[in-house]
């Protein structure tokens, strides 16, 4: 009888490990003073109304993690056709192209385009603070972890503090954009004012997802494509 169950526990294991699936996250930016910021900008009035007009009537974008037992693959989903008109600030701090993870490899690739020419990243991984601090996310108990993230900007390198709730329930270590390496599936994630919910998890044991590691664009490291960005910026402005 204990070999038995015994057994079957080592199937239930299997059957959890052999699973892959997708999480379904809505994207939105916190709501923050914008007029202070609006105000401060050395636009015409016609641009700062357009711009308070536009800040509050931001729709949420919604995003697809797929993944099986070693690789992710996290892009937007089609958009609909209102959330093409306009500006959208969740999809600007979003940032453009897909992300592919492979954690057997240690692999992790941002492939985005940038002035009409494709770009294949490797992104490092973060170092990721563990608390003991936790919440319920739907039907999943979830602990949070905090990291920083250094982006390059026009005036140098600026920190965004990100925090990510993830649960150990569903033992995979993914996460959605570049994020990942918790001890289990990020669910709930904030990265500055950017704000990722999971708001449909589908697990399925009984079919792998696939998943094709982007391969399309020049290969370069995250400082030597900022140090594309920055060379092409300087030399708009000189000509301008």
């Amino acid at each position: 009888m204990k070999r038995l169950v015994f057994y079957f526990q080592i199937f239930i294991c299997c059957s959890i490990f052999s699973q892959s699936g997708e999480i379904i996250y809505s994207a939105e930016t916190i709501p923050i003073d914008y007029e202070k910021k609006i105000n401060n900008d050395s636009i015409s009035e016609t641009q700062k109304t357009y711009l308070r007009t536009v800040l509050k009537k931001q729709p949420a974008v919604w995003y697809q993690l797929v993944f099986n037992k070693n690789e992710s693959f996290f892009e937007q989903l089609k958009p609909m056709e209102i959330e093409r008109r306009g500006f959208n600030l969740t999809v600007s701090k979003m940032g453009k192209g897909v992300f592919y993870t492979n954690t057997s490899q240690n692999r992790i690739l941002h492939q985005k385009e940038f002035n009409g020419q494709e770009f294949l990243i490797a992104i490092t991984t973060y170092k990721w603070k563990l608390t003991q601090e936790k919440k319920q996310i739907g039907k999943y108990t979830c602990y949070k972890a905090t990291t920083s993230k250094f982006v390059e900007g026009r005036n140098g390198k600026m920190e965004r503090k990100v925090i990510a709730w993830y649960t150990n329930e569903i033992p995979f270590n993914f996460g959605p954009k570049d994020y990942n390496g918790l001890p289990g599936l990020i669910l709930e994630l904030q990265e500055d004012i950017l704000l990722l919910k999971a708001s449909k998890i589908s697990l399925n044991p009984k079919k792998e997802k696939i998943i094709n590691q982007p391969s399309q664009g020049e290969k370069v490291t995250l400082k030597e494509y900022n140090a594309i960005v920055k060379e092409m910026y300087y030399s708009r402005r000189k000509r301008n």
